[in-house]
């Protein structure tokens, strides 16, 4: 608005300005006339432009920043928002092929061709698959562009390749897409010792609530022999180790009303009852390397 009246300030002055008569005033007036209306025209503008607030030109700096950043924020949280999609996917494209490699696995017993075991990989993927929708909307080509030809079945372990391009909204460098491969590993379930698991190690006997290990099967300590034996007359009775029987912190209570006990060859306490967890081996076979502090068995532990 200020401009403006400058301009209309300017344009009145300029009808001021006299006509000459003789034709050298008028060749002259007209030079004269521009001359004096340029350079009031340039002093007026700068007086305007001086005299406009500062309030004015700082929201004008303002409306130019912005012009410039906002653009930049929103094009940075799209391809944040672009990363945790293509991460989604990644996600459920996992599941499924971890899911698809166990099953395979354990049907490589009954089936021996890789194509064969291929084909049916494809088709437990695929259902499985289908059961997500990022997929199909992102992947190019849907669920059928996730491909799995790259997989190999053989040295005992199915080994899932699948490779696929995720589209993008818009191309980067000539790029349309990510092109992303995922790899999921199951051991066949075929019978077979891995030949390179425990090449060189020895295997144990533990039991789940024992504090030793044992190098034998047949172990007394594991071997549980159980007899019933009179309440009355436990005292006298000896192990084969010649101990005393002692009553179990587990089963057997202060002042507890007994008639019958029991208790084992090798065992150093008499119990109440059948189903105490003294009475009961649960026996596990584990490389020796597993049994983290538990000692060799004094009877079995030392032969080997």
């Amino acid at each position: 608005m200020r401009v403006s009246f400058c301009m209309q300030k300017l344009h009145d002055i300029s009808k001021t300005l006299p006509e000459s008569a003789s034709k050298s005033e008028k060749d002259f007036v007209p030079q004269t006339k521009s001359s004096y209306f340029f350079k009031f025209y340039i002093s007026s503008v700068t007086s305007c432009i001086k005299k406009t607030p500062l309030y004015i030109r700082v929201k004008a700096s303002y409306t130019l920043e912005a012009a410039v950043i906002i653009p930049m924020v929103a094009g940075f949280f799209a391809v944040l928002l672009l990363f945790f999609r293509i991460l989604q996917i990644e996600t459920q494209v996992q599941e499924a092929l971890v899911y698809t490699s166990r099953k395979v696995a354990t049907e490589a017993s009954m089936v021996e061709s890789p194509t064969a075991l291929l084909a049916s990989a494809e088709a437990v993927f695929q259902k499985e698959l289908r059961q997500y929708l990022l997929p199909d909307k992102y992947v190019k080509r849907g669920y059928l562009g996730v491909s799995l030809l790259e997989s190999s079945f053989d040295r005992g372990y199915v080994e899932l390749n699948a490779d696929y391009t995720i589209k993008l909204p818009i191309g980067f460098f000539n790029e349309k897409g990510v092109r992303v491969s995922q790899t999921s590993k199951s051991r066949m379930w075929t019978g077979d010792a891995d030949s390179n698991c425990g090449q060189n190690e020895d295997y144990v006997y533990v039991t789940e609530h024992g504090t030793v290990y044992h190098r034998n099967r047949e172990c007394n300590y594991l071997d549980l022999t159980i007899r019933a034996v009179n309440y009355a007359d436990v005292g006298t009775k000896r192990n084969k180790n010649e101990h005393k029987y002692y009553a179990c912190s587990s089963c057997v209570a202060e002042k507890m009303w007994l008639s019958n006990v029991y208790i084992t060859d090798y065992g150093t306490c008499y119990h109440a009852s059948l189903g105490c967890s003294g009475l009961k081996r649960t026996i596990y076979l584990i490389p020796i390397s597993e049994v983290g502090g538990k000692g060799a068995c004094s009877k079995c532990g030392s032969h080997y």
